[in-house]
């Protein structure tokens, strides 16, 4: 209950400091280098992998009751909404959280951060302010990827490996996937990608001096697993007030 509390302070000094001004461009930039672009090939390869099982998983159920032609549909819905989405969150989250917790865990260590403090510059805008707008840029982004990897990734396997009729997938896709679908997909992104750099930031920037090397691996795998976990029970939040 205290690390709650503690966490309810530390996201209202954050929130005040990412949205007191616009963060140093040259910061901004590299953050969301590192957390977008480094982020690329470890999900292409996920998405791809998740979209052809997406397609190979679900087609033999369909083709149960003679649906296999809804396949489209269901890989476009299922994918856009949920899977690719909450894939972006946990996977890229990790990376990306584990990255920003070590970061600010050492610099804490280290004492960087007191010593900016002693030079008058403020932490939270310097530090933890640019972290989460690079993150909450970057993680919608790489969301949409992973709808259009995803989808192309689900067409092959439908199409190529299960020989379903390439029009009849399309048709399906511009029937029942609309564009409020995608949409909703990057807003999950948005809050998935605030959410998993404020968890980031929060554990590495409470790292004690005391606890030397090993408490960079603490933050680190705190970042992670409440990142993951938090982005989990938010997406069901989330579709239970839309879709509920």
């Amino acid at each position: 209950m205290k690390t709650f509390f503690e966490f309810l302070v530390f996201a209202r000094y954050a929130v005040a400091a990412q949205f007191s001004g616009l963060p140093d461009r040259r910061i901004l930039a590299e953050q969301v280098h590192r957390a977008g672009v480094g982020s690329m090939g470890l999900l292409t390869v996920l998405t791809l992998f998740a979209g052809l099982n997406l397609s190979v998983q679900s087609y033999s159920t369909f083709e149960r009751f003679g649906g296999q032609d809804f396949l489209g549909m269901f890989a476009g819905i299922g994918g856009v909404r949920e899977l690719y989405p909450v894939m972006a969150a946990i996977v890229c989250g990790a990376r990306i959280g584990a990255n920003l917790a070590a970061a600010l865990a050492n610099m804490k260590i280290s004492e960087q951060v007191e010593a900016l403090e002693v030079m008058s510059v403020d932490p939270m805008r310097y530090l933890v302010a640019p972290r989460l707008w690079a993150v909450t840029l970057a993680l919608p982004l790489l969301c949409g990827y992973a709808d259009v990897v995803g989808i192309g990734a689900s067409y092959y396997g439908a199409v190529h490996q299960l020989g379903l009729d390439g029009g009849t997938f399309v048709s399906q896709l511009r029937e029942f996937v609309h564009l409020e679908d995608l949409l909703v997909g990057v807003f999950k992104g948005l809050i998935f990608g605030w959410l998993v750099a404020l968890v980031a930031c929060f554990h590495g920037y409470r790292a004690a001096k005391k606890d030397g090397a090993e408490g960079v691996g603490i933050a680190t795998n705190r970042a992670i697993v409440h990142g993951a976990v938090l982005c989990i029970v938010l997406n069901l939040v989330i579709s239970w007030i839309l879709y509920g």
